[in-house]
């Protein structure tokens, strides 16, 4: 009797457990875990400037559970996020404040670029306002034009559209320059238009990552672009965030920049950067 007793006791005692086990898996189970949140902080009051980075992080965080968003970096303190990225003048901060972009290197190659496929003597470097964020890429172009024997010089422009042009079409129609090389959108639009009204002698050359910019290089207006892959950047900040290093060899040998011309626009692989919504 006393054996049968023990028995019974040690199966209801294992019921007791295997159910209290079932109950802390289930209620734990229903736990979800929350979403990793991941905000770029974005310079320029125009969402649209970053909609390829941001199409490249939305596609990496497709089968994620994660929150990825773009927000202005004066608003940076009223941010909440687990991991955050700085995104500044089109180019991705690193934890280690490295930049995926090497600005100096893509100036160098753009300069060398343009002495390799012009006689251009004399380049205009311009830009929409003064900022710091062009101060590399500009000592770069600096250094590398002055070094062949060519004349270069710096002007910033307004910030006024309306000032921009005109102030490009007066510098385009006095002739002291023979190349021009746009270090945004709003001058690189100013100059095509310009050389359009006045001088179409004048080659122009940007570093432009807009479709207006590829636009301009597929119809001829623009000699070639320094682009940066955007999408490529944004895809590989959130594969990153979210632990998969299966990518770090691929970016320690990536550039994320590319130097296209129109002979190079529709090869397959410049089309993977150029029109990343394909991807």
């Amino acid at each position: 009797m006393k054996n049968k007793k023990g028995i019974r006791v040690f199966i209801i005692s294992l019921v007791l457990l295997l159910l209290f086990e079932a109950f802390v898996n289930f209620r734990f189970g229903m736990q979800k875990k929350e979403p990793v949140k991941i905000v770029f902080l974005v310079d320029g009051d125009n969402s649209n400037d970053y909609e390829n980075m941001k199409a490249g992080a939305i596609s990496a965080g497709e089968d994620a559970d994660c929150i990825i968003d773009f927000v202005n970096i004066s608003k940076k303190d009223k941010a909440e996020a687990d991991i955050f990225f700085i995104a500044e003048n089109h180019n991705i901060q690193l934890e280690d404040e490295h930049n995926m972009v090497d600005d100096f290197a893509m100036a160098k190659d753009l300069s060398n670029y343009l002495l390799a496929n012009s006689e251009c003597n004399s380049i205009l470097l311009v830009s929409a306002g003064e900022n710091d964020c062009f101060k590399d890429t500009i000592e770069e172009f600096e250094k590398i034009i002055s070094k062949a024997g060519k004349s270069v010089e710096y002007r910033p422009l307004s910030k006024d559209t309306k000032k921009l042009k005109q102030s490009m079409y007066n510098l385009e129609q006095a002739g002291l320059f023979d190349a021009v090389i746009a270090l945004d959108l709003p001058s690189l639009s100013a100059a095509v238009e310009a050389n359009t009204r006045s001088n179409p002698f004048v080659k122009i050359y940007g570093v432009d990552n807009s479709s207006e910019g590829v636009y301009f290089l597929d119809n001829g207006s623009v000699e070639a672009l320094a682009y940066k892959d955007e999408y490529s950047m944004g895809y590989t900040a959130v594969r990153h965030a979210l632990n998969d290093y299966s990518l770090d060899k691929i970016v320690s040998d990536k550039s994320f920049y590319y130097i296209a011309n129109r002979d190079l626009l529709y090869t397959d692989d410049m089309e993977m950067v150029l029109f990343p919504f394909v991807k």
